[in-house]
């Protein structure tokens, strides 16, 4: 019997789920560090209005920078394990990590949509360097 080559269908769920819940993770401590430092600074509780300020001017970007560098890590880890090497399996391990972001956006506007967008560039640039070093790879052997 031939085998069917199948894609890496879980690799890309898997790996993109990670990668939205790492960038959630890398903003919630990044949060909870800020309002450590101005507890340890006023030497009680922190002022919740320095804390609320740092949200809305530093966690808008952030968030989908964080997301940005863990797609590329991600897809390029899908598709270097993968048998068939393809770019649009990086693009899917960036659309499976922005999924979650829809549930936050209400409206959209032109930065969430950018957002939004990014990790599918950043999903096709982490297989690009994947398939480049598959390539290298097999060139140096």
């Amino acid at each position: 019997m031939a085998e069917k080559s199948r894609g890496p269908w879980l690799s890309i769920v898997i790996s993109g789920l990670l990668a939205s819940a790492g960038s959630m993770i890398v903003v919630a401590a990044t949060m909870a560090g800020y309002a450590f430092t101005i507890a340890m600074k006023a030497h009680g509780p922190p002022d919740q209005n320095e804390i609320s300020a740092f949200a809305n001017h530093v966690i808008p970007f952030l968030g989908p920078v964080a997301l940005a560098l863990l797609v590329v890590f991600a897809a390029w880890g899908v598709v270097r394990r993968a048998k068939s090497t393809r770019l649009w399996h990086g693009v899917l391990v960036g659309a499976v990590a922005a999924l979650p972001t829809l549930v936050f956006v209400r409206r959209p506007a032109l930065g969430d949509l950018i957002s939004l967008g990014l990790p599918l560039v950043t999903g096709l640039v982490g297989a690009w360097w994947a398939i480049n070093s598959k390539q290298r790879k097999a060139n140096q052997s």
